[in-house]
């Protein structure tokens, strides 16, 4: 028997079961590939493998060396028990397959003890009628296996069409595994540089806000959370000294008063508590915190949070709290980097702490111990110490140099710029010219197609003719008159033809200066209507560009046309261009305090290594100042000021 295409019954359902599975594939290895988180991806992959091959039950390993680690299973009552396990590559049913890649193994059996990790923990969970295995082998490397048991249809037996999607569905889980396994060790690491990066900033002072406000605003680059905060605490009672994105911590506004309460009732836990989902808790003490502050967290529009304690052996010193609007917003991963910044923050808090509590009397006591050790110095030295500090008094009133004033967001542009326009209209039928040409005064640029233009030309030369053989005609009658009009219309229609040929020799458009070609991809204009007028492209020089940059009100006074700048681009941090002020702009830019005035510089650019719009550092080389003058001439201003606010 076969079907309408002649093709065998037998055949065609292979083909089509063949079809479904390679789109099943498709579909599958897409869905796969589409997160790299781990702890996502291994449930996706295990819930979607069950569920293909239509299975009761099963285990998913991952390699970990030389050994396999039971990471999901499901069916019987041992199930849970197999989470953790362990087995090494080449013992039991699961290691048989990792050791040879290329086999996928099938029993079927009442009970065969190589299924279980060990067989005195899950011996039980041998007992099955059928068991499929095969390896995730991704590159050559076995990334783990994967096992199934007992087909829910059918016989209840794998037959070959599922031991063949098995093993398709395994190299497309290998490949996103392995992909997986790759982002995690790159993001573990880019953890442990952020959080070396973060114990360097909170241990880099004493200042205990400093340390607060740097940890709760540096977590925001580890954790991906709508409102992070910190609280010390004392004697029972809480009190939020930085919130993220916050300069100062408001307590009277009433979110973080429920806060507050939220973060005494952690600190009083004493442990760390993680709220996956306050629609969901996982667990009593996550029932307990949604039973007394649900309503709160609700009416703030928020679901999951990370609350630490920040404890030594002396005890709970704050809580550091991150809550977010969406469900399980940390991660494994990310709630272990928080647990070690929760550590480091409490060391560094501690230190803080006894700093501050050092009595006075200690600095005091160590002035006066200076001041009778200097007392005691013989003569010699004291005059010799003199000496030297008079020279470095002297080195520092006396030696002058020029004063570097910074340039703000400095800029080039090409000297010279000079727009070329199209002088009569028509469409552009040749560029002759690239980007980055150079070309010189009166050099053809494009040429334009004026057919409406050509064709007055010819029909206003045709009147002339045509005005010369009446006129000749007149003249062979001997009508004078009429000759006379012919000839003058025929003069002033050659007039008119000359100015059609200049208006025609106008349609090459020339370069109205020397320069290099500016426009990008002026190619792509043949073929464009241009009118009277409408510019084409733009020429400039850039063997000099012209540096723009924005100097502080305060120092606009010390810079004057001729003087020296000095500057280096990201491009070419290793090399010195020089250049001259050659104008400084009256009319400033920007309001109240950041008013800055524009500088203009030509920079000398020979060689063309530097280009229009490179970022740039920028200083003026100003008149000579001493290091005194340097130190204090901003204090020096801001007394002044003061001064004159108060007395005048």
């Amino acid at each position: 028997m076969t079907d309408l295409l002649g093709v065998p019954l037998s055949s065609a359902d292979d083909l089509r079961q063949e079809v479904a599975r390679l789109r099943l594939l498709h579909s599958l290895t897409l869905e796969f590939n589409a997160t790299l988180d781990l702890d996502e991806l291994l449930p996706r992959i295990f819930d979607r493998v069950l569920a293909a091959l239509d299975a009761e039950g099963g285990s998913l390993w991952v390699a970990e060396g030389d050994m396999l680690r039971c990471r999901l299973a499901v069916g019987g009552g041992s199930a849970q028990r197999m989470v953790g396990a362990q087995m090494p590559v080449g013992s039991g049913f699961v290691g048989d397959v990792a050791q040879n890649p290329r086999t996928t193994m099938v029993i079927e059996a009442v009970k065969d003890p190589r299924f279980s990790a060990t067989t005195d923990q899950v011996e039980e969970a041998a007992v099955t009628s059928t068991i499929m295995a095969t390896a995730m082998v991704a590159r050559g490397v076995t990334v783990g296996a994967i096992q199934v048991v007992n087909k829910r249809s059918g016989t209840g037996a794998f037959d070959q069409h599922d031991r063949e999607l098995l093993e398709g569905l395994a190299a497309a889980a290998a490949g996103a595994l392995r992909n997986a396994q790759a982002h995690t060790v790159e993001r573990r690491a880019h953890d442990l540089a952020l959080l070396l990066e973060i114990s360097r900033e909170i241990t880099a002072t004493l200042d205990l806000d400093r340390v607060l406000q740097s940890v709760v605003n540096l977590a925001s680059r580890a954790l991906d959370f709508d409102r992070g905060a910190v609280a010390l605490h004392d004697k029972g009672k809480c009190e939020i000294r930085a919130v993220a994105g916050q300069d100062t911590a408001d307590p009277k506004d009433p979110r973080l008063q429920d806060l507050v309460a939220r973060t005494e009732w952690a600190a009083g836990r004493g442990e760390a508590l993680y709220l996956s989902n306050r629609e969901e808790p996982g667990s009593d003490a996550e029932r307990m915190f949604v039973t007394i502050f649900g309503p709160d967290l609700e009416a703030e529009d928020l679901r999951s949070g990370l609350y630490l304690p920040l404890r030594d052996e002396e005890g709970v010193l704050g809580v550091l709290a991150f809550e977010s609007a969406n469900p399980d917003f940390a991660s494994d991963t990310q709630r272990e980097v928080a647990a070690i910044l929760a550590n480091q923050t409490a060391v560094a808090l501690r230190n803080a702490q006894l700093y501050h509590q050092v009595p006075m009397v200690d600095a005091i006591g160590a002035l006066a111990a200076r001041k009778q050790a200097l007392l005691a110095l013989p003569r010699r030295k004291v005059e010799l110490a003199t000496a030297v500090t008079l020279l470095l008094i002297a080195a520092l009133t006396l030696i002058r140099w020029p004063l570097r004033i910074a340039g703000a967001e400095p800029h080039f542009r090409p000297v010279g710029y000079a727009p070329v326009r199209a002088l009569v209209d028509g469409v552009v039928e040749r560029v002759l010219v690239r980007e980055g040409s150079r070309v010189q005064r009166g050099m053809p640029l494009a040429v334009l197609r004026a057919t409406t233009l050509g064709t007055d030309r010819e029909a206003t030369a045709a009147e002339a003719a045509s005005a010369d053989r009446l006129a000749a005609l007149a003249a062979s009658r001997s009508d004078a008159a009429e000759e006379g009009l012919h000839r003058a219309r025929a003069d002033a229609l050659r007039r008119e033809v000359a100015l059609l040929d200049h208006e025609l020799a106008l349609t090459t458009v020339r370069a109205p200066a020397a320069g290099m070609v500016l426009t990008p991809r002026v190619e792509e204009l043949v073929g464009s209507s241009l009118a009277e007028g409408d510019q084409m492209l733009a020429l400039g020089r850039t063997d000099t560009l012209e540096l723009e940059m924005g100097v502080d009100q305060r120092d606009i006074l010390r810079v004057r046309p001729g003087q020296e700048v000095r500057l280096r681009v990201d491009a070419l941090p290793q090399q010195t261009f020089d250049g001259t002020v050659s104008s400084v702009a009256q009319l400033p830019v920007g309001t109240g305090d950041e008013v800055r005035y524009p500088v203009r510089a030509l920079i000398p650019n020979p060689e063309g290594l530097l280009r229009p719009e490179m970022v740039a550092h920028a200083r003026v080389l100003t008149d000579p100042a001493s290091t005194v003058t340097r130190l204090f001439r901003g204090p020096w201003r801001w007394l002044r000021l003061a001064w004159w606010r108060l007395w005048s």
